[in-house]
């Protein structure tokens, strides 16, 4: 058992640092693109930050538990929007774009409601998870298109790098964060698997709450972060963008390998539990374009009543 705690602890700290890497490496090569940073929120790091949780959900299902490659995509984006900004906006309330809210909050919902209605038959099937990933390469373009249209004076501080680096060094960032990031998620599902299965867990309620919540740790990092800066494109940009990438991407590259089977369970509670937090999250942003401090306590409150109910199985 002491071995899978730091097989579990290694790989953790293996995919943060893993994770920053990755990011380091492609805000680099996107501001070489001329982007808004808006579309990089949205894009580069959210898809930057959501790595962890392909390479476990891909893992897993090569190793045949679906139950983890679901769960940790509907655990993690259950984390995303009801922890992470919970507790961003209780460190400083979040001004939200309006760009944000009007387009991509929406379209968060709609690929949660879509991840409902495909797994309604228990199973996402090789088709349905090439149909995902079509939708996420539209929505790339289109958001590429409109981030190049939209004014870029608003760069974060941290991509202001006071020495300026090269084409390689940003591609060697991501070719670091890219090892660390498999060698990280190896070591977790190694250990997080068989320290849960000796305490007589579900592979779902694996993925849906120790391996979700790890896999996310990048995600918290940057959004706490940006938050704490006066980032709001970042902090919130990087939560939205992760939840579309997670349903889209990471459910498409994983299904598409290997078709995924979804429990009664999963599809009963926790999938509606995520379309439900995925819907509270637009009146909450739309409420004078912010979440203030009281809805932070909301969202981390619905959280935690979620992970009560969810360990009482």
């Amino acid at each position: 058992m002491i071995l899978d705690i730091v097989a579990v602890v290694a790989g953790l700290s293996l995919l943060t640092y893993a994770a920053d890497w990755l990011v380091a490496g492609a805000v680099g090569l996107a501001y070489r693109m001329g982007v808004s940073a808006l579309f990089i929120g949205l894009t580069v790091v959210a898809f930057g930050t959501s790595m962890p949780e392909v390479v476990v959900s891909v893992q897993a299902s090569f190793e045949g538990k679906p139950g983890i490659a679901v769960g940790n995509v509907v655990g993690s984006n259950i984390f995303n929007a009801a922890m992470i900004l919970g507790l961003a906006a209780l460190i400083r309330p979040i001004a939200c774009n309006r760009a944000v809210v009007r387009r991509d909050v929406p379209v968060m919902i709609l690929t949660s409601g879509l991840c409902w209605w495909m797994a309604v038959d228990q199973t996402l099937s090789r088709l349905e998870a090439l149909v995902l990933l079509g939708i996420l390469v539209v929505y790339i373009a289109v958001s590429y298109h409109l981030g190049k249209q939209e004014a870029v004076p608003d760069i974060p501080e941290e991509a202001q790098k006071t020495e300026p680096t090269t084409l390689a060094q940003d591609l060697g960032w991501l070719v670091a964060g890219l090892i660390g990031l498999v060698a990280g998620s190896k070591l977790l599902l190694y250990g997080a698997v068989n320290l849960a299965k000796a305490f007589g867990l579900s592979d779902e309620i694996i993925g849906l709450t120790l391996i979700a919540a790890g896999t996310s740790l990048p995600e918290l990092a940057t959004s706490v972060v940006a938050a704490w800066k006066g980032q709001p494109e970042i902090a919130v940009g990087n939560v939205v963008g992760s939840n579309i990438f997670n349903i889209l991407g990471i459910l498409g590259i994983a299904g598409s390998l290997l078709p995924l089977s979804v429990s009664d369970q999963m599809l009963g509670i926790d999938i509606p539990v995520m379309v439900v937090v995925s819907l509270g999250c637009l009146p909450i942003m739309h409420t004078g374009m912010r979440i203030v401090r009281a809805e932070g306590v909301l969202l981390l409150g619905s959280f935690l009543v979620y992970m009560y109910s969810l360990l009482q199985r």
